[in-house]
């Protein structure tokens, strides 16, 4: 099985960026952020735990990313809503002509509209490509399944409604010490309803050591 952060780099495409995304608070660019974007923290450079040395090398510290965790989001929060698309007015300058810049900026608005639910380079938001290729002891389209019908139980709780998975459409990941899940899917609102596509979010880390937690669960007219 290939890994989630190979896949992930296989999948990359490298685009040009400027610094034009940033928090309404007038925050740097969040592409150059972290491993999570609901409710981010900075790393504590002198938590203990973070760090480690290899012996065999030298005393040089390095980062170990086992101990490096987000915090649990909010519920319902989309990260998205607390950050707005500005352009530099100097960003012009890095490209061959005013075409390709408008094609830049047209595809980086492209992905910033649809949330991390279309592969996004600038946010390292990457697509799972084959949802039968294996995940760990189950396919993909069953890992990203069984993550959604989790948003869809919190969902339920919530709102007291009756929505239920009905097939994967697409998946998208964010590596990181955790990584976070973009889900979109077709499910109905009640029994022997119609099809209608939905959108959630979730994280999930590795060993199972942490139980996935779900993010947001939503119609996806509504994410537009």
């Amino acid at each position: 099985m290939k890994s989630n952060d190979e896949t992930a780099k296989r999948d990359s495409t490298e685009v040009e960026s400027d610094s034009s995304v940033s928090k309404k608070q007038e925050i740097e660019d969040e592409d150059e952020d972290d491993t999570g974007m609901e409710d981010e923290d900075e790393v504590d450079s002198n938590n203990p735990y973070l760090w480690s040395a290899d012996e065999e090398d030298d005393d040089s510290p390095t980062i170990n990313y086992s101990n490096l965790q987000d915090p649990e989001p909010e519920w319902d929060k989309d990260s998205y809503d607390d950050h707005e698309l500005v352009f530099d007015a100097d960003g012009r300058k890095g490209f061959s002509s005013d075409k390709a810049y408008a094609e830049f900026r047209e595809y980086k608005t492209m992905c910033f509209k649809n949330r991390g639910f279309i592969d996004d380079p600038f946010r390292s938001i990457y697509p799972i490509r084959d949802l039968d290729d294996l995940w760990t002891t189950t396919t993909n389209r069953q890992y990203l399944t069984d993550i959604a019908s989790l948003c869809v139980k919190k969902l339920n709780e919530q709102n007291g409604s009756s929505v239920e998975v009905v097939s994967i459409v697409r998946g998208n990941l964010k590596p990181g010490g955790g990584w976070k899940l973009y889900i979109t899917f077709m499910a109905r609102e009640y029994p022997n309803g119609p099809p209608v596509e939905y959108q959630a979010k979730a994280m999930d880390f590795a060993g199972n050591k942490i139980p996935p937690f779900p993010i947001l669960c939503r119609p996806a007219s509504s994410m537009l």
